[in-house]
């Protein structure tokens, strides 16, 4: 059983890289109070500036939009059944709450690693804790020509189903005052 996880999570870890990153999540132009939209998903931004520190901004995917791409990607890749029918079963065992996508830019390298973050997702009500995760160390990309920020940008599956709303909450631990942002999600 512990092997055929493992198996499901590498297949499972493939269909991360799929989806075409959204291009709205890099602008620094989301303030407090506003939404977007990101993945054809209505994001509200509650907490948290975008400044001169850096950005944080948050996608999310539903499950329905998730198996969707595995869908596209199967048929263009011209999958074997059976690798289509293990990719499906994974997203059904770590993913069944669909993706958030975390982008960031910061001033240092170790300011913009995921393990300065983590991530955490509450109900509808704000209070009840679905998920949380401590991201893992990924080293950060190069500054851009004429740019000082270096950036990064990590998927994070939900395990459990959700619906209806969900608050996401990005902690950053080097953030200093400006280190909690909250963003809602209407599923």
């Amino acid at each position: 059983m512990k092997k055929t996880i493992t198996i499901l999570l590498t297949t499972f870890s493939t269909v991360l890289s799929f989806g075409q990153s959204d291009r709205t999540m890099m602008y620094a132009d989301w303030k407090t109070g506003t939404e977007k939209t990101i993945y054809g998903n209505k994001i509200f931004r509650h907490e948290g500036n975008n400044d001169m520190s850096g950005i944080t901004n948050v996608g999310y995917q539903t499950f329905t939009q998730v198996r969707a791409d595995v869908e596209t990607r199967a048929e263009k890749d011209m999958w074997t059944p059976e690798k289509k029918q293990q990719t499906l079963t994974a997203m059904d065992m770590v993913g069944g709450g669909g993706r958030i996508y975390l982008y960031i830019e910061r001033l240092t390298i170790g300011a913009a690693n995921t393990d300065m973050f983590s991530v955490i997702v509450r109900d509808s009500t704000d209070t009840n804790e679905i998920f949380r995760k401590d991201l893992m160390s990924d080293i950060p990309e190069v500054p851009s020509s004429g740019s000082d920020y270096w950036w990064n940008s990590t998927v994070i599956s939900v395990p459990k189903k959700v619906s209806g709303k969900i608050f996401i909450y990005i902690i950053d631990r080097l953030g200093g005052d400006n280190n909690k942002f909250k963003f809602s999600v209407t599923i």
